[in-house]
């Protein structure tokens, strides 16, 4: 319990770090919106995750495909060009499900779940996408992480079945972080 605490609180820093760097000290006391905390932890997730070797699209730039109808294009913008693990710069770009196999996280909002939940199913398994949901109002279990807001606190649930099937492999650090009973 001491150590998932730790981890908590030490994933908190960091996300409040990534939030935060850049600010002037007057800014220092703003609350954090919503939606930059959430790309925030879109950013971190992307840390404690492995994509299946030998998959061509997980070898170059990591694309972050958002829907385009997700309050959080604007924060997830920012991420453009930042450096994720294993030397990879991370894309932002609008989800067209048309070339959703070039995309490696997928970051749904309900206007589009259902389109674009057919054209992963149509991928090859171990298709190496990481769904998102951002304020689903329903659970599908083909979404690996679901993020929503509870209390006043970011929170977030993991579906280590969908990480499976989807070929990709999480972090005991953060599979630890995720709210129980996802």
């Amino acid at each position: 319990m001491c150590n998932t605490l730790r981890l908590r609180n030490l994933l908190v820093v960091w996300l409040w770090m990534l939030c935060g760097s850049g600010w002037s000290l007057a800014r220092a006391n703003e609350p954090v919106a919503e939606q930059d905390l959430k790309a925030a932890y879109i950013f971190n997730f992307i840390q404690f995750i492995e994509w299946p070797e030998g998959d061509a699209a997980a070898s170059g730039d990591l694309t972050l495909c958002v829907s385009p109808f997700s309050p959080l294009k604007r924060a997830l913008a920012t991420l453009d060009g930042k450096q994720a693990p294993k030397g990879r710069t991370v894309r932002v770009r609008l989800l067209e499900t048309a070339s959703l196999r070039q995309c490696r996280v997928l970051i749904l909002h309900n206007a589009d779940v259902e389109p674009a939940l057919r054209a992963l199913r149509a991928l090859p398994a171990a298709h190496g996408v990481l769904s998102i949901s951002d304020e689903l109002t329903f659970v599908n279990p083909e979404i690996v992480i679901a993020l929503t807001e509870q209390q006043g606190r970011i929170v977030f649930g993991i579906n280590a079945d969908a990480a499976a099937k989807a070929g990709l492999t999480i972090s005991s650090r953060l599979l630890r972080l995720a709210k129980a009973g996802r």
